[in-house]
């Protein structure tokens, strides 16, 4: 390729005067479309310029023209190449048979290559361009082609095309103005980028809190009974508060539902809802869970993580099974109660923390404190508003209305017909003692939705584990500690002892395998499911 030099300079201040007038128009818009339509159209308003174009260095799958109309240059889509965007003067088409333009192709592929400014003033005596029918039809003259370069790397190439020769300063100058121009261009990309990925994760926030809804009922306990107006209406009195809630009741009644509409009815209702399962970690990395960590302050800690304090800030933290904690954690926590502020692991700096608690646990925590494995004073901090959740024998009025509702979404997930129970089965549902409370009752239902022949669901003592006892239904009526413990020995016995996995105790009952071993120690059972000298 031949290049010429350009002719001495005339005005320097008409030149820098067009620079400005040109960056001006192109720094009022955001868009990535209109930031190139504003830089092409401003060239060949201000600079004499017959046509101005942008190729983007993009490939094929993320260039909207190639999408519609598939690239004919041979180019694999994956590989990036000069795609035109933007188009002003003569031609304003962006399709053409000069839309791709692969490394090394014609000029601005020569440019893209090079990475270094073109100058040419005697178009029709250029090799690379005696095939361009146009340029001679239009009688072009000269081409200044520049490289747009953001932080080295290539975002495009600027060509322009008119038909006088290009002066030095005039060259040096959009030299300038193709510095700010790729500027321009990669902040309007990223802002795009940006709004994509704000709007994708806003619809992906949106169906995660539909799912949510779904699977939480709507966010809603069903049922009717006394027993649970009395705990709503509860609820409802202190949910505007920011009063710590201290939730008491058995496994599988739905503390966590009870928790999410205390932070639904109160002024933190639009920040975050933060359930920790203090249960489910490992008592080693409790602290980290709850508080964060300095990067490097343990074995493994490659990087700084946010707590679920941290993350709750402004809203509300759900500590289920709380009495799971360990005590030199308690300490911590205890901290954070009192007085907002807490320290990430390996740091040093106090962090302050606007979260309201809500606590929930199946233990006797009154009991611990006595034993010595729950602090005294974490104990009435948490308790401050402690709340009784009903079990399920204690509100068998609501079974219909349950029964109806857990068959609506199992309708849904087994993609089948389910019209209702069969004659007697609501009878035996009534007289099962369910010390897994509505999370066993899910369980049997769905067991039997499974087994089910038609669209009628039947409720045999098999999934009860009735079968074979020879109980009556006033058997229900014994404490419940004594029905708890022959459940569990009934289900460790059918899974021979085996405590974890898919087929294990634990997902059967729907507990926690570490809250299952709690729960057997507090109860007396062995590992293999008989109680002492059992």
């Amino acid at each position: 390729m031949r290049e010429t030099q350009p002719s001495r300079a005339g005005d320097a201040s008409g030149h820098l005067d067009l620079l400005q007038r040109v960056t001006e128009q192109m720094t009022v818009h955001h868009t990535l479309e209109d930031v190139l339509g504003a830089i092409t159209r401003g060239l060949v308003r201000h600079a004499d310029a017959a046509l101005a174009r942008i190729w983007l260095f993009t490939t094929r799958d993320a260039c909207a023209t190639c999408r519609r109309q598939p690239c004919d240059e041979g180019v694999p889509p994956d590989v990036p190449s000069l795609h035109l965007c933007a188009s002003a003067g003569l031609f304003d088409d962006q399709a053409g048979p000069h839309h791709c333009l692969p490394l090394g192709m014609l000029l601005g592929g020569h440019v893209a290559e090079t990475r270094r400014p073109c100058l040419i003033n005697d178009l029709p005596a250029e090799p690379r361009v005696r095939t361009v029918g146009w340029i001679a039809e239009q009688r072009l003259q000269a081409y200044a082609g520049y490289p747009l370069l953001f932080h080295g790397e290539l975002e495009g190439v600027l060509g322009i095309f008119r038909r006088r020769p290009w002066e030095r300063d005039e060259f040096r100058v959009l030299g300038i103005f193709a510095s700010q121009a790729a500027i321009a261009i990669r902040n309007a990309a990223f802002i795009e980028q940006s709004e994509r990925r704000s709007a994708r994760l806003s619809v992906e926030n949106e169906l995660l809190h539909r799912e949510i809804a779904q699977e939480h009922g709507g966010d809603q306990l069903v049922g009717t009974s006394p027993a649970l107006r009395l705990a709503l209406q509860t609820l409802e009195k202190v949910a505007p508060a920011q009063t710590t809630v201290l939730l008491l009741g058995e496994t599988g009644t739905g503390k966590e539902l009870l928790a999410r509409a205390v932070h639904a009815g109160s002024p933190r209702r639009h920040r975050p809802f933060i359930r920790v399962d203090c249960g489910a970690i490992a008592p080693g990395l409790v602290e980290s869970e709850l508080f964060g960590h300095e990067r490097g302050s343990f074995t493994g800690a490659l990087q700084q993580r946010l707590g679920r304090f941290e993350l709750a800030h402004g809203g509300s933290l759900f500590l289920d099974e709380v009495g799971e904690i360990p005590l030199d954690v308690q300490v911590k926590l205890l901290r954070v109660l009192q007085e907002g502020e807490l320290e990430r692991v390996g740091g040093g700096t106090p962090i302050r923390t606007d979260v309201r608690v809500i606590a929930a646990t199946n233990r006797d925590l009154q009991a611990d404190v006595a034993a010595g494995r729950f602090r005294a004073d974490l104990y009435y901090r948490l308790s401050a508003f402690p709340v009784r959740v009903p079990p399920l024998r204690e509100r068998l009025e609501d079974l219909p209305q349950l029964v109806d509702h857990l068959l609506a979404k199992l309708q849904r997930k087994l993609g089948r017909r389910l019209r209702g129970l069969t004659p007697g089965s609501l009878e035996r549902l009534r007289a099962h003692a369910w010390p897994g409370n509505v999370r066993e009752l899910q369980n049997v239902i769905e067991r039997a939705c499974i087994l089910a022949q038609g669209e009628l669901v039947e409720i045999g003592d098999a999934p009860l584990g009735l079968a074979g006892d020879g109980a009556a239904p006033g058997a229900a009526l014994r404490p419940l500690q004594e029905v708890e413990r022959e459940h569990v020995v009934r289900v460790l016995a059918a899974t021979h002892g085996v405590i974890q996995g898919p087929h294990g105790a634990a997902r059967l009952l729907g507990l926690h395998p570490n809250t299952l071993r709690s729960r057997m120690e507090r109860l007396g059972v062995s590992g293999r499911g008989r109680g002492p000298g059992g």
